[in-house]
């Protein structure tokens, strides 16, 4: 899976871009911030690159933008070292990893977004590993749970009780460390791949 970089359009990102892209071997997509906002599922990490917020008067509006992202593995690099606790804390709640200040070398960079990427590898290949340890019957109740339909519906598509479909579900969203139907649409979206269904 890509890795997706985010950051405003001139020289910096660009320059940013090209130095991580061609230190990390990942496979690497840019995009400028506030231009992508769907699909984000199919990445294996979001690296943000929040430098113009120290130069810009418009940092609200950035951490606006950033609340509307949801992904799992989100770093957020190059951030103003004086970013209050609040909104670091805010940002942690939200799944964001804050892994480089402003004031972080680009060797510095390079080594921690490196260990990040890499520790996102490792979740992959374990979120993998439990999407095997789901039965045939899980993966298709997990499969019917990312149209949005309610346990009745899935129940009568497999021709099951609505107690098993819950009952299943239950064991779904401890298997793969979920704890709602929102989390488990989009880990199915992420990991279930269509022949194994």
């Amino acid at each position: 899976m890509p890795v997706l970089f985010f950051s405003n359009s001139g020289l910096h990102g660009e320059l940013l871009f090209s130095l991580i892209s061609n230190s990390l071997p990942s496979n690497w997509e840019k995009s400028e911030i506030g231009k992508q906002r769907h699909c984000l599922q199919h990445y294996q990490a979001i690296v943000i690159d929040c430098w113009q917020i120290a130069m810009n008067s418009e940092s609200n509006q950035f951490f606006s933008y950033l609340k509307n992202l949801n992904h799992p593995k989100t770093l957020l690099i190059n951030f103003p070292s004086d970013i209050s606790s609040h909104m670091a804390e805010k940002l942690k709640r939200k799944n964001f990893h804050l892994l480089c200040d402003a004031t972080t070398n680009q060797e510095n960079l390079i080594k921690k977004l490196g260990a990040a990427i890499q520790s996102a590898d490792s979740a992959l290949i374990e979120d993998l590993k439990n999407g095997l340890l789901l039965t045939k019957r899980e993966q298709e109740i997990l499969h019917q749970l990312t149209s949005g339909e309610p346990n009745s519906v899935i129940a009568t598509r497999l021709h099951l009780s609505e107690h098993t479909v819950k009952n299943h579900m239950y064991n779904i969203f401890r298997k793969i460390g979920v704890r709602n139907r929102l989390q488990a649409s989009n880990w199915a979206k992420l990991h279930l791949q269509a022949e194994r269904i």
